[in-house]
């Protein structure tokens, strides 16, 4: 191996170029100074970053045939984002948890999230500004900057004058939707809903602690939470209805959603959700569900009545040992079908009336005061909210039909004689007690499938 020289020292650079090392071979005479090893540095691009101590010991130390890490670039601190930090709950679960012996723990739902008056409700940290850094070139590392969020937007808070603490006005029910807050009202009772309290009819949330006595009608745009029971009372809710301890309905019980549905059980009671429904119990009632009925606690049982659903249905228990009448039911009916034939033969009769008076309107156009182009508008424009009407409700019952195929009826447990089921149009009567089997339709007859065990 050659002999290394006086000429030989390496200067080499990591790979992100904020490190340098210096290797510098044993001379064969004098020493190197330390305004030697500088140079070596600058000759090789590096002017920024020298440790001036780590160049000094390895001149006073001689510390060759060594790579030593002589200069160092400042490396950027990249800045923070502006964020905020929320003080209320929007991570709840609105379906019931399944407790551990197999039951369903409906207190465990939670649809809405309360705040009081005063109550701070966000806090914002603003953007943490970066440094930049120096390469060993001694040209500036930009370092990424800090940004800040746009202020919160909503009603129903007040925000601090440095711009950092967010405070509700109201006692009410919050809700989040991207950057956007909204504290709404919120109609609570503290005990039961009876006469005293009298009829509820609340644009917003309606949460009971009590139950609601007979006779009484609960209407709200919102939700609506009953933490006891719901007797022979009515319910009307434009989101989802929580019925913690259940309905006991006594025939005169009538509960109605269009979104979802949660109950302990009900007992001889209407019940209609365009959502799904999920319960304990069905006893005696009478059910419509625009998706699917979910029966999952211990007893799962649906027993007398008439239960049907879009989709689907599952449960432990279909019907009773006494044979009591049961009918559920999934799917459409004939008069679906029907109605949607109607409605595009309408609808084609519409368009083409539309066409015609717009011909009409182009041959009219330059007579503005004509009582005949005055006569074409006003029908236009009834004829156009037909049309739109008509086509929204053709869209509906097309995406009703698709919901509903390949739906089925699953029974974990037994379906006792008794029970008719129904999908579509097709029709069967259970004769034999039945264990773990599931209904499902094939062609133009109901198959009952078993279960795996």
């Amino acid at each position: 191996m050659a002999a290394l020289t006086r000429d030989d020292p390496k200067v080499r650079l990591s790979r992100d170029n904020t490190k340098a090392y210096l290797f510098l071979p044993e001379p064969g005479f004098e020493g190197y100074s330390v305004d030697e090893v500088i140079g070596i540095l600058q000759s090789n691009g590096i002017s920024y970053g020298i440790k001036d101590d780590t160049v000094k010991n390895i001149v006073e130390g001689q510390l060759y045939n060594q790579e030593v890490l002589v200069a160092e670039a400042d490396k950027p601190v990249d800045g923070i984002d502006g964020y905020y930090e929320y003080m209320f709950d929007m991570n709840f679960s609105k379906k019931p948890m399944l407790r551990p012996d197999g039951s369903v723990d409906y207190w465990s739902i939670k649809m809405v999230e309360i705040v009081t008056e005063g109550q701070v409700i966000a806090k914002y940290h603003k953007a943490i500004q970066g440094k930049d850094g120096m390469d060993l070139k001694g040209k500036p590392i930009l370092a990424k900057r800090g940004r800040d969020l746009v202020p919160l937007r909503g009603k129903g808070f007040e925000r601090s004058e440095d711009g950092d603490t967010y405070t509700a006005q109201i006692d009410g029910k919050i809700d989040m939707n991207g950057d956007r807050i909204v504290i709404l009202p919120v109609y609570e009772v503290n005990g039961d809903a009876d006469l005293s309290i009298g009829n509820i009819d609340f644009r917003g949330d309606v949460i009971i602690h009590g139950g609601i006595c007979s006779g009484l009608m609960v209407k709200a745009t919102g939700t609506v939470t009953v933490d006891g029971i719901v007797e022979g009372a009515s319910i009307e809710a434009g989101k989802d209805i929580v019925l913690r301890s259940g309905v006991m309905g006594a025939s005169r019980a009538s509960i109605t959603s269009k979104g979802n549905i949660s109950a302990k059980f009900f007992e001889y009671t209407r019940v209609h959700a365009n959502g799904t429904i999920q319960a304990d119990v069905f006893l005696n009632c009478q059910v419509s569900c625009g998706e699917s009925i979910i029966l999952n606690g211990k007893k799962a049982s649906i027993i007398g009545g008439e239960v049907g659903a879009i989709r689907s249905i599952e449960a432990d228990i279909l019907g009773s040992e006494g044979e009591v009448k049961t009918s559920v039911k999934i799917g459409n009916d004939p008069a679906v079908k029907r109605r949607i034939g109607i409605l595009q033969n309408k609808i084609e009769v519409e368009k083409a009336n539309l066409a015609k008076i717009e011909e009409g309107l182009k041959i009219l156009q330059d007579l503005k005061n004509d009582p005949r182009r005055t006569d074409l508008l006003r029908v236009k424009i009834r004829d156009t909210a037909l049309l739109a009407g008509d086509t929204a409700e053709l869209e509906k019952l097309e995406d009703q039909l698709q919901r509903a195929k390949g739906g089925s009826i699953r029974v974990n447990n037994c379906v006792y004689p008794g029970v008719v089921v129904e999908i579509d149009e097709l029709r069967v009567r259970v004769k034999e007690k039945q264990l773990k089997l599931e209904f499902v339709r094939e062609m133009d007859r109901i198959h009952m499938c078993a279960l795996e065990a």
